[in-house]
């Protein structure tokens, strides 16, 4: 657990260090940001190593001391802008120290949970693992950018790895293996985005308890910006909490199901802890507790704490009180690093996932734009219009081209959008299975929000927006109906739809209550992104079969994280609204409690149903089993290295199908006496197999590795003919007599190393592989594996 240990403490010095710059780009936060700091830390470093490194191309070297001269500069600039901000730094401490405490210790404990539970079984193996060590390894073997393609060698990774990158680049600076950081990471990840979510639910109620208790004063005083002010953040904590839990921590319904209809079995089975994430037919709905059980280093995992960060950016420029045009970003020096910022967090979105890009740089621009629309008290004019316009712009552009030698060397999969045919879409009760917690918050929450009046708006002067309110809802029920009648299977995007509707409706009339609008537009949002899914999908390989697969994938995993926000800060709203409610008769005052009473017990139901998956899912997840007793039972390690079961890899342990124990001394001998990144070949064979082993654990590009995977990155870069090529070349590496054949096509791809261990022997049974020695030099030879490269003359 030493790595862990090392990994947490970088990460937390380089918050700590960043603390200057975080204090100014969060400025309107009640806690400056300082729950952010790791993260903005995390994506300052990673942008500053690899923008130099993609122009600078061969001429700077990716290495630990490259990595350690960008840290030291870091650290000066921030020391330097510590000496005028330590003032600053300490009123933040000092007004909310229980707060500074509780993030810390929230980061601090997520990280070491999941990283405890990884000891239990820290393999880095099945499902695509392979693909995201690889993806590591590539990167920190990779001398120059942009990083080679471990499974096609002569190209740069073709993929969402900007994230990746992050994690490299710690490891690296740390001398951590790919191996332990493909684990060290994800841990990591997992405590930025749990003090992530924590902080964006933290600031969003502490501003909203400050506004109530700026009502409260009498004689009235103007609201003071919400940078000249400390909102404490006391009261806020527990709600912050409660969004962590829900984001990170809970399952969704379909586990709880499994349980109940298994639960009263005599002979107990096994939790089926994968299950809960297939809800719908021929679609993926990961929710973050499974897909960080699982251990997912895909970029949609680790791409979650990012989002996050850039709501609560967005929630910084939407309390900017009076700032019009660039101005919403600050004023004199604040502006331009605000500005620089959101920009670098927004635009790395695209590099880690592409599919978050549109979804923040969209919220964030409707901040602005409401903001804006604010500052010129809510009237339409051309000045307004004008400034939105100049910002959007700027914004989005800065984003994209401070990210160009990304665009420059990635070829998008996508295929373009299509239409969801009526047997595709969703049918109501799958959703609830997966939102059901979610969706009876926020529709609570919609119907107290109509229900009472906005804040800072007299009772006599909001008659007019109650009755507008009414003339809509009313409206919209026909349309439902007729929408539900005309169009197929449509209840899903009926109800979605119009429950995003309703809380734009919201948003508007609680506008002067910025967190209560901010808290409508995230859910509306979400649940606009799950109509969305109902209507339209992106197209990629799988379109032909699995039409709206990726596209459910990635748009519920957004709303997941959307909806745990809004349903933690939404219950604040919530209870202050049950908490004044009063009744004038014995009748009605008893009718009000039971309907409290009931309320706080489904919401109660709903929250224990969600216990269900953290309870029965990691021990089915990660016991092993024990293969002479068939038991299976957890076994914790203190390594967190996913490389050491390959020692033990044999028939009947670790579900392997072949003895592969000799490539661990292998693999171990190239990763120490191979420097750059040569290209080896090892055998192909089928997807989700051991094979592209060697490549994966050395980061070593190989001529070809799961063919299925490259032709899902590359369908809009390679044909079918390309792949197949490749493929033939291996087999003829292999299997060919003619030595000259042999060393001509291993010299076509520059190949250096020719591996020959217990997979290539499978693959190839009848072939004489030690005839190599005839021709090349062995370079290793133990246990069963022999490595050979080319002789020199």
């Amino acid at each position: 657990m030493i790595d862990l240990l090392q990994m947490w403490a970088l990460v937390e010095a380089l918050g700590l260090v960043c603390l200057p710059l975080t204090i100014t780009v969060c400025h309107n936060l009640p806690d400056r940001g300082w729950a952010f700091s790791k993260a903005l830390g995390v994506a300052l470093l990673t942008f500053c190593i690899w923008l130099p490194l993609m122009y600078g191309r061969t001429l700077l070297p990716f290495s630990q001391l490259f990595i350690a001269v960008v840290v030291l500069l870091i650290l000066a600039c921030n020391l330097l802008a510590m000496r005028r901000m330590h003032q600053l730094i300490i009123k933040v401490i000092r007004f909310n120290k229980f707060y500074v405490i509780t993030s810390e210790l929230v980061f601090l404990g997520m990280v070491f949970l999941l990283g405890w539970l990884r000891t239990f079984n820290p393999n880095i193996q099945s499902y695509e693992m392979f693909m995201d060590e690889g993806f590591i390894a590539a990167i920190m073997r990779s001398p120059h950018f942009p990083p080679n393609d471990m499974w096609l060698a002569g190209y740069s990774i073709n993929y969402y790895y900007y994230a990746h990158l992050a994690v490299a680049i710690l490891a690296k600076l740390l001398g951590q293996s790919p191996s332990i950081a493909f684990n060290t990471g994800i841990s990591m990840y997992f405590g930025l985005t749990a003090v992530n979510l924590f902080g964006v639910t933290s600031n969003i109620v502490a501003w909203a308890r400050h506004l109530r208790a700026h009502k409260k004063v009498r004689p009235p005083m103007p609201l003071e910006p919400a940078d000249q002010v400390h909102p404490p953040l006391l009261g806020s904590i527990p709600y912050g909490l409660l969004t962590m839990i829900t984001g990170l921590i809970l399952g969704n319904l379909a586990a709880t199901q499994q349980w109940w209809q298994n639960h009263g079995e005599v002979v107990t089975r096994q939790f089926d802890w994968y299950s809960p994430s297939r809800v719908l037919n021929n679609t993926i709905n990961e929710f973050p507790a499974f897909s960080f059980l699982l251990s997912c280093f895909h970029a949609h995992v680790l791409t979650l704490a990012f989002t996050i960060l850039a709501i609560g950016l967005a929630f910084n420029l939407f309390l900017e009180p009076e700032g019009v045009g660039l101005s919403v970003f600050g004023h004199g020096w604040r502006l331009w690093f605000t500005l620089v910022m959101t920009a670098i967090v927004l635009g790395g979105l695209f590099t880690m996932n592409g599919w978050d890009f549109p979804t923040y740089m969209a919220l964030t621009l409707v901040c602005i734009g409401i903001q804006h629309w604010l500052a010129y008290q809510k009237q339409f004019r051309l000045a307004l219009l004008g400034n939105i316009c100049l910002v959007s712009i700027v914004l989005v552009w800065l984003a994209l081209f401070l990210f160009i030698p990304f665009y420059v060397n990635f070829n998008s999969p996508s295929q373009g959008f299509g239409l969801v045919a009526a047997q595709d879409r969703s049918p109501l009760g799958g959703e609830f299975l997966i939102y059901g917690l979610f969706m009876f918050i926020f529709i609570s929450l919609l119907i107290t929000s109509a229900w009472r009046m906005p804040l800072f708006v007299q009772k006599l002067s909001n008659t007019s927006s109650q009755v507008t309110l009414l003339v809509i809802f009313v409206t919209l029920l026909p349309v439902d109906i007729l929408m539900i009648l005309l169009v197929p299977n449509s209840i899903t995007l009926v109800v979605m739809g119009t429950i995003a509707i309703i809380a734009v409706v919201l948003l508007f009339y609680h506008i002067e209550d910025r967190s209560h609008a901010f808290t409508l537009l995230l859910g509306g949002l979400a649940f606009g992104l799950v109509a969305a899914c109902e209507i339209f999908f992106l197209r990629d390989v799988f379109a032909d079969q699995y039409p709206r697969m990726n596209t459910v994938f990635k748009f519920y995993f957004q709303a997941w994280a959307l909806l745990s926000i809004a349903s933690g800060s939404g219950l604040f709203f919530l209870l202050e609204h049950l908490w004044s409610l009063k009744a004038s008769s014995p009748n009605l005052r008893t009718l009000l409690r039971r309907g409290k009473a009931l309320w706080a017990i489904i919401l109660l139901t709903l929250f224990l149903a969600g216990t269900v998956y953290p309870i029965y899912a990691p021990s089915a997840r990660l016991a092993q089993v024990n293969p002479q007793t068939a038991r299976s039972s957890l076994i914790s390690g203190s390594s967190l290295d996913g490389l050491t079961y390959v020692k033990y890899c044999r028939p009947l342990q670790f579900s392997c199908t072949v003895n592969i124990t000799g490539d661990y001394d292998a693999i171990r001998w190239l990763n120490t006496h191979i420097q750059d990144d040569p290209v080896i070949i090892e055998a192909v064979g089928q997807d989700y197999s051991l094979y592209g082993r060697i490549s994966a654990f050395t980061g070593l590009p190989t001529l070809m590795g799961w063919q299925g995977h490259e032709y899902q990155w590359r369908a809009n870069q390679l044909d079918q003919a390309s792949f197949d090529q490749r493929l033939k070349d291996v087999n003829t590496i292999y299997r060919s007599l003619d030595s000259r054949q042999v060393l001509a096509t291993m010299a076509h791809y520059h190949a250096q190393y020719l591996y020959v261990g217990a997979l290539e022997k499978a693959q190839y049974p009848n072939v004489n592989l030690s005839r190599f020695a005839s021709f090349m030099n062995i370079v290793y030879n133990a246990e069963g594996v022999t490595i050979y490269t080319p002789r020199t003359h």
